[in-house]
């Protein structure tokens, strides 16, 4: 201890060992908080003793007055202020302090055996101020009872340090709730930075595998172009090589004809100067080149003939062996042209001719024998196997203007004089002509009877020549099929009785004739164009009602199918206002069976799903074949309908996809089928089409388009239900989805069919 004190190493040695670590252990404890009251009652107990158990110093031999050098160390302590602050550092200090203070002690002065009195001797008869109150006392309680006055010197000692503890001890509780409140402060926004950061990674994750996903559908349409493309290409190429090679065909046949042309005319013209008359010379093959004949030169043997035959056919020869033969005079050349016969040169002359006419002969033959084989066809014509030919069955009929003269009387008459003086294809064209004028009569007459066998000869005519011949009769054909249908569609179409005209007029064989004669105009627009005029829209409107069998509706499909122009479909109407009523109305009637299930003709009961889906699938491939058309597409567009019908095509089938029926593939080739012509419809003309308004044509429209076009955006093709369904279809799918939806619609779609 310093001098500075007043206190000398004496007094400090007749303390306790433990009294002043108890001291300060009981003034830290006067500044915790938390500290119970018993706690606090403990420690007055404990360390707060009596004066009487404190052991009393040696008396200073001064007596008790205190003196002026006693007043300079003196310590006035202010009770009120001197609360102890809680400081932690300084209870873990305390023992180590005083025993370093002990052990520095002892080392210094060794053992004292008589120490100086102490301070508290001195002054043992000075008042001692009462103690400073406790951390949880106020100053109105009753004072404690006095300690010595060394105890209080020692108390007002570390009074100031006390102060400055309470001071430092608030900053640090101070920087510690600091501390937590930048604590729970970076809590809370590195909380906030994880949800961003996970709502972040969330979001890209779902661009990541959209990405994807659209990459992989746009990797499968461009695969399935190429592999189109490379397919066009190789039948371009195929086609080439086939031109070429016909090319190369025709260039022959024509340098053939040149030539047999060219020899033709040397001919005609040598006939014309007289070079006919000429004998020409006879070849002879002289193999031997010795100026004998062969057949004079024969070697026999002298032993297989008599000596005399032997000498009489040497009689000729030479005298010596490889000496000539010298000729008489009769056989000179000159003597040989003198005897000439002139019957000679007429022989000659007409193989000559022979020679010449060979190539024309054969080629006029050859012109004949075509004529008879479609001629000889036609007579061996029969309706089945085990009907007699036509033409004897049509000996059994006439017409009842002229009853004695059958129909086949008329035929055998007219076919001598066929294609007389005329080209040789208008033979067919002809004799096709002769069958349209007897079955005119027939329904001018209505003698319905033998029209069948007529109708039967004629389509057999029309598939032999179908291109010769169709073009040729379709002013003719055209307006008489139709004509004659509608002796029987009519009255099925009005739902009244044929009086029994079915078995003798087949409507299906008209149609079959109208399809094949429309085939054979395909070959030039002017044909085809010059057919649908002839066409009559109702008949068109009435053969597309479901009244009628399955097979003349589809009969129908085909015969539209031939239909499809730039700027017009079905029959012309000229008027431009007319042409599209006409084919909104004729979009009607198609797409009926798509959202109906039509009754069978003359029955209640509905139609057989498998064959209702086998006519919806030819409607939609008619529909597809209309996309062709600007005008025929805009119209589909434009009609209330169709669209509305197509998505509700869509739902069904999808519905019974999902069921796995037994026209479970019939189903996916009609969703593939008509969802591209969907995506076509919206894609092209999306500016024009209020999407809303065509699917309120359908019940619960929208929904169903919504439903329809997600099911088909999340499809895999590797899965049982939809393995049918076309790889593409779900990109078309995702495009008329994101024209219909906002994003946040669109995500919430992809949410819910992700989480399923």
């Amino acid at each position: 201890m310093s001098d500075d004190f007043g206190f000398s190493d004496d007094e400090l040695d007749s303390l306790p060992v433990d009294t002043l670590a108890e001291l300060e252990t009981n003034a830290i404890q006067f500044t915790q908080t938390h500290t119970q009251a018993h706690t606090q009652a403990h420690t007055q107990a404990r360390y707060f003793k009596p004066a009487a158990a404190v052991k009393a110093a040696p008396s200073s031999d001064y007596g008790d007055e205190i003196g002026d050098e006693d007043l300079d160390d003196a310590v006035i302590i202010d009770e009120s202020r001197s609360t102890p602050a809680i400081i932690q550092g300084l209870q873990r200090n305390v023992p180590s302090q005083v025993v370093q203070q002990e052990h520095f002690r002892q080392q210094s002065y060794g053992t004292i055996a008589n120490p100086q009195p102490s301070l508290a001797d001195r002054q043992r008869n000075r008042p001692i101020p009462p103690p400073p109150p406790r951390f949880s006392q106020t100053n109105q309680l009753p004072q404690r009872a006095q300690i010595p006055q060394h105890d209080s010197m020692r108390a007002e000692q570390g009074s100031q340090p006390s102060l400055a503890g309470d001071n430092a001890a608030d900053e640090m509780r101070r920087q510690f709730q600091e501390l937590l409140k930048e604590r729970d402060a970076l809590k809370s926004e590195v909380n906030a930075k994880s949800g961003e950061i996970a709502i972040v990674r969330s979001k890209n994750d779902q661009v990541v595998k959209e990405a994807q996903r659209k990459e992989e559908a746009l990797n499968k349409l461009h695969a399935d172009k190429e592999a189109k493309w490379k397919r066009e290409i190789e039948s371009t190429r195929i086609a080439e090589k086939n031109a070429a090679t016909e090319r190369d065909f025709v260039k022959q046949d024509l340098a053939e004809e040149a030539e047999r042309v060219r020899r033709l005319r040397r001919a005609q013209e040598a006939e014309k100067m007289g070079a006919s008359v000429t004998t020409p010379k006879k070849k002879k093959p002289l193999p031997h080149r010795d100026g004998f004949d062969d057949d004079e030169v024969e070697i026999l043997s002298p032993s297989k003939v008599s000596p005399s035959k032997f000498q009489r056919r040497l009689a000729g020869s030479p005298s010596k062996l490889g000496a000539k033969r010298k000729r008489k005079t009769v056989e000179s050349p000159v003597g040989a042209l003198e005897v000439t016969n002139a019957d000679e040169p007429v022989e000659d002359k007409p193989l000559h001719q022979d020679l010449i006419l060979d190539d024309s002969i054969i080629e006029s033959l050859g012109k004949q024998d075509d004529r008879f084989d479609f001629i000889g066809t036609m007579l061996d014509h029969r309706v089945s196997l085990d009907h007699a030919r036509t033409i004897q069955e049509l000996e059994k009929y006439a017409l009842p203007s002229s009853p004695d003269e059958s129909f086949q009387s008329i035929l055998l008459g007219k076919i001598p004089t066929l294609g007389f003086k005329r080209p040789q294809k208008d033979l067919p064209v002809d004799f096709c002509e002769l069958l349209i004028s007897m079955w005119s009569n027939c329904i001018a007459e209505k003698y319905y009877t033998p029209i069948y066998l007529l109708m039967d000869m004629l389509t057999l005519a029309l598939e032999l020549k179908t291109t010769a011949v169709g073009p040729h009769i379709t002013d003719t054909i055209v307006p008489l099929a139709q004509l004659t249908a509608d002796i029987i569609i009519i009255p099925r179409f009005q739902t009244k009785p044929t009086n029994g005209h079915e078995k003798d007029i087949n409507v299906s064989a008209c149609l079959a004739i109208l399809h094949i004669v429309a085939l054979g105009c395909m070959s030039e627009h002017q044909h085809i164009v010059r057919f649908w005029k002839l066409m009559r829209f109702d008949f068109v409107l009435v053969m597309l009602s479901t009244n009628h069998p399955i097979p003349e509706f589809e009969m129908m499909l085909r015969i539209l199918s031939t239909s499809v122009f730039r700027d017009s479909f079905g029959a012309f109407m000229g008027d431009s206002v007319q042409s599209t009523q006409v084919v909104n109305n004729i979009l009607e009637r198609l797409t009926y069976p798509m959202s109906e299930v039509p009754l069978l003709p003359g029955s209640s009961e509905k139609m057989d799903l498998s064959v209702l889906a086998k006519l919806r699938f030819q409607v939609i491939q008619l529909m597809t074949s209309m996309t062709r058309s600007p005008f025929a597409s805009k119209a589909m567009a434009m009609h209330p309908l169709v669209i509305g019908r197509l998505v509700g095509l869509i739902s069904d089938e999808i519905d019974d996809l999902y069921d796995y029926k037994a026209r479970h593939e019939e189903s996916a080739r009609i969703i593939s089928l008509t969802t591209r012509l969907l995506y076509y419809i919206v894609t092209k003309f999306d500016d024009d089409i209020d999407m809303q308004k065509k699917l309120a044509a359908i019940r619960g429209g929208s929904q169903k388009y919504l439903l329809c076009l997600s099911r088909l955006n999340f499809s895999e093709d590797d899965l049982v239900l939809e393995s049918g369904i076309e790889p593409d279809v779900a990109g078309c799918a995702l495009e008329m989805l994101e024209l219909f939806v906002t994003p946040e619609e669109g995500d919430a779609i992809h949410s819910a069919f992700s989480g399923s």
